[in-house]
């Protein structure tokens, strides 16, 4: 059987993507084994496919976290037979790309992100610069480029003239549909996914100030503003109407969505990145039967409109934030269009759909034979 190994920086606790295309890979016929860090150590689900190799490294953050993850992913992979790499994000692509080369097998770079334009490193010139030389030396001549938004492409052409398929994050189809809430007397507020700057969050948060104790928000996830946010809903006293969970496996994210009356992909514009996201939170929500408040950009902002499954917002006021939640919460004529639109949107954006273009590695792996 032929093996794939995908490298990630993670600990694959949390990436529904990796998953996903773990499993198309493994549908194509592929042993596939998995790499990332064990940052931090949480017990594996069950009943997770394919095999993975986490590496127990000596820094958590920073450039040396990132040095270390290279140097034991190189090793990992020159030690190890395979027949394709799939590289997430550029985090291990030197790595992947100089093992590819020394053993002559074929590479799949999957930017799940533009790294160099992450919001991180916009008032980070000498790191931004590091990383967007390393764009530019490690990503030319890889067998096959995949990303997550039209606008990711167009700036992977337009920056480096690479040609990348995209592969959109849709969620696999559910076997129930799910029907939005037409009316409820606690109104649940949703934001699941990374908790770093720029998302909104803090607008979020304080938005509940202009929306009557009926409205809660509960709010999924973790990262590098955790403290902050909870800083900040202790200072407001919204103890009582924030909920933060804590990291969820996706395969329990459900039991939030249940009851969630509107979704948060709120974006500020810190960057190339984030103007062309198309997280997988907006088509997660649109599966689960929620309708979608995001920003006004080009991908996110065009396909809730294009697909009627929710709202746009221009700014991100808390006062503006909340009337449009009040809106999507209290129009019973809106949720009662969206009773018609999300299920259809929910048949359409599926990863059943999206994954086809993943066959396409067959075609390389045989000609590295």
């Amino acid at each position: 059987m032929k093996k794939v190994i995908i490298t990630t920086s993670n600990n694959l606790y949390f990436d529904n993507r990796v998953h996903k295309i773990t499993l198309a890979l493994m549908e194509l016929g592929f042993e596939v084994l998995k790499t990332g860090s064990n940052n931090p150590k949480i017990s594996k689900p069950q009943n997770r496919p394919g095999r993975e190799k986490l590496f127990n490294l000596p820094f958590k953050k920073g450039p040396l976290f990132y040095f270390f993850l290279n140097i034991y992913t190189f090793f990992f992979l020159l030690f190890s037979r395979f027949n394709l790499i799939w590289a997430v994000d550029m985090d291990t692509l030197p790595a992947a790309k100089t093992a590819a080369l020394i053993k002559r097998k074929p590479i799949v770079f999957d930017g799940h992100e533009y790294f160099s334009e992450l919001p991180e490193l916009t008032d980070r010139k000498i790191i931004k610069e590091i990383w967007t030389k390393m764009e530019q030396f490690f990503l030319p001549g890889c067998n096959l480029y995949f990303t997550v938004s039209p606008g990711l492409v167009k700036l992977y052409k337009q920056n480096l003239n690479l040609d990348f398929r995209l592969l959109r994050n849709f969620p696999l189809r559910r076997h129930e549909i799910n029907i939005p809430i037409l009316m409820a007397e606690e109104k649940v507020i949703l934001y699941q996914g990374v908790l770093n700057k720029g998302r909104g969050l803090e607008q979020a948060i304080k938005a509940l100030a202009f929306l009557d104790k009926s409205y809660r928000l509960v709010i999924v996830g973790r990262g590098d503003i955790t403290e902050e946010l909870m800083q900040l809903t202790k200072s407001m006293n919204m103890e009582k109407r924030v909920n933060f969970t804590g990291p969820v496996p996706f395969e329990e994210l459900h039991k939030f969505q249940k009851n969630a009356m509107v979704g948060l992909a709120l974006h500020e514009n810190m960057g190339l990145n984030y103007f062309h996201a198309l997280p997988n939170r907006i088509f997660d929500y649109i599966q689960a039967g929620i309708p979608v408040l995001t920003n006004n950009f080009p991908d996110m902002g065009g396909i809730v409109q294009k697909s009627e499954t929710g709202l746009i917002t221009e700014k991100l006021e808390p006062e503006v934030i909340a009337s449009f939640i009040k809106e999507a919460c209290e129009n019973t004529d809106l949720r009662r269009t969206w009773q018609q639109t999300l299920p259809k949107a929910a048949n359409q954006f599926t990863w059943e759909n999206e994954k086809e273009g993943i066959k396409e590695v067959l075609h390389h792996v045989r000609q590295s034979e």
